[in-house]
């Protein structure tokens, strides 16, 4: 008797000990999940995409060993709806928002409460969840990081900060550690990195998911070591316009040096921990590249336009995928895809089922990425105010204040010729434009739902500033090889 209890408590034991090591199999085969958002990053930002006089070796790396996507666009042309789209997996038109969130307005901005929120997902699906960088998603309490999901915040709630100072849009510091104010010193960048790292030592034993949404290279431009350019007692939004070709692209290129460095950071604490192997990591940006820096350094390439603007070169940005041993290195894929494909990307991968009642507009890359099969043909729109995008395979319609633009992007991918007054091509413009009719008025609610495409409704910056009062007649200007305030 005594025999028998010794063995059945003996087997007990064993089936206790493989039911407690397969929940531990099962959780720590949940992938990491980095993902990571560059800021004002055009198609030839980094120099596995084309960049002239940009130096990448992190993310190069990553391109060389990992999945270039060669046909990613973004959400918008702006930042805070391709954010919404990327966090929600939907168009972002679906929330009511076609422009920006501006930072006074503390009772707008994106509800998790009411919207599918990535950040939200993951983390009742048992994972560590934290924010560095750039929020832009509403500074009200109910819209900031935390009510999203987000266990830790390391940033700033507004559209940008100057990168030494952190004063923002409203020339008011705005940065945050631990979801708290902050008047932690240090450069942007480098402090996002710190943050990041130190979110990985912490959580490193169980699945996590890292949101690093970046500051560079937005405006105000500045490289580790320059001065402020907003003080308490001078703001301006930006001053690169009056930077020499050469001063622009130094600063520029140390941006973007800082932030490859910290990709580095990063890499090395994944392998300190010997979970590089489950670790998936995302890299894109939020729209393409500002004028100015199409103009000293071909940010967007050869791409036409630039951010603000409904071309290639605000809409098309570098993006890759990596993940050591599951993805097969130095692969590209021309697939057309969107940022708002990124989060049913995730879930799947992440072999999370989402529960939701609001379907996402996104579709999964996972197989397409993975395993290189075509994705299902679908239409695809951009609006963004009064100008409204659609694309049909290669074709691809602009509607706006210039009129009807139609452009063949398979022979014409800097979009020189414009087809849409050809007579063989009036039909087609006639289906398109019906067809994103249609889509604006089944998928838009709020202000987007208003908008007659064609006329401009100019968007009232709500914030007051007084900026002659404050700056008191002084400006920024370029002497003599130097940033000055007179």
């Amino acid at each position: 008797m005594n025999t028998f209890k010794t063995l059945f408590v003996c087997l007990l034991l064993i089936a206790c000990l493989e039911t407690q090591a397969a929940e531990q199999a099962s959780v720590q085969t949940k992938p990491n999940i980095i993902l990571i958002l560059a800021d004002d990053l055009g198609y030839a930002g980094l120099s596995s995409f084309g960049g002239e006089g940009i130096a990448t070796p992190e993310l190069d790396k990553l391109a060389a060993e990992g999945v270039k996507l060669t046909n990613f666009y973004a959400n918008s042309t702006v930042c805070s709806p391709t954010r919404t789209a990327l966090m929600s997996g939907r168009y972002q038109q679906r929330v009511g928002l076609d422009h920006i969130y501006f930072h006074c307005e503390m009772d707008k901005g994106f509800d998790a409460n009411t919207n599918p929120s990535m950040a939200k997902i993951l983390k009742n699906a048992g994972y560590s969840t934290g924010v560095f960088g750039k929020w832009h998603l509403g500074s009200g309490e109910n819209y900031q990081p935390k009510s999203h999901g987000f266990d830790e915040f390391t940033g700033f709630l507004d559209g940008n900060i100057d990168f030494i100072s952190k004063h923002n849009t409203e020339s008011e510091v705005d940065w945050w550690k631990h979801h708290k104010p902050s008047d932690e010193k240090g450069y942007v960048t480098d402090l996002l990195n710190d943050a990041v790292v130190e979110f990985i030592d912490k959580e490193h034993d169980k699945p996590f998911f890292i949101y690093l949404p970046e500051a560079a290279v937005h405006v105000p431009m500045q490289a580790p070591n320059d001065p402020p350019l907003r003080t308490d007692d001078f703001y301006s939004y930006k001053v690169d316009n009056v930077f020499p070709k050469e001063e622009y692209m130094r600063r520029y290129s140390g941006m973007i040096s800082s932030m490859d460095q910290g990709v580095g950071r990063i890499m090395a604490a994944l392998r300190k921990y010997n979970i590089e192997e489950n670790t998936l990591i995302i890299f894109t940006s939020d729209n393409g590249g500002e004028r100015v820096g199409v103009k000293h350094g071909k940010v967007n390439g050869n791409l036409r336009g630039h951010k603000v603007t409904m071309y290639e070169g605000g809409l098309k940005v570098p993006t890759l995928f990596y993940w050591k041993g599951k993805l097969h290195g130095g692969r590209v894929n021309d697939e057309t895809m969107l940022t708002m494909d990124l989060l049913p990307t995730i879930l799947e991968l992440a072999n999370i089922d989402y529960q939701g009642d609001k379907p996402f507009d996104g579709v999964s890359l996972a197989s397409t990425v993975f395993e290189g099969t075509a994705l299902t043909a679908r239409d695809l729109f951009w609006m963004h105010r009064e100008r409204l995008v659609m694309r049909r395979g290669d074709m691809k319609l602009i509607r706006s204040t210039r009129g009807n633009e139609l452009f063949d992007l398979a022979s014409d991918p800097r979009e020189q010729v414009n087809l849409a007054k050809q007579a063989k091509y009036k039909s087609l413009v006639n289906t398109m434009v019906l067809a994103s009719n249609n889509w604006q008025k089944n998928i838009a609610t709020g202000f987007p739902a208003t908008r007659t495409i064609g006329e401009p409704v100019k968007t009232v910056w709500p914030c007051k500033r007084d900026l002659k009062q404050f700056n008191q007649g002084k400006k920024y200007r370029w002497k003599n090889g130097v940033g000055v305030v007179e």
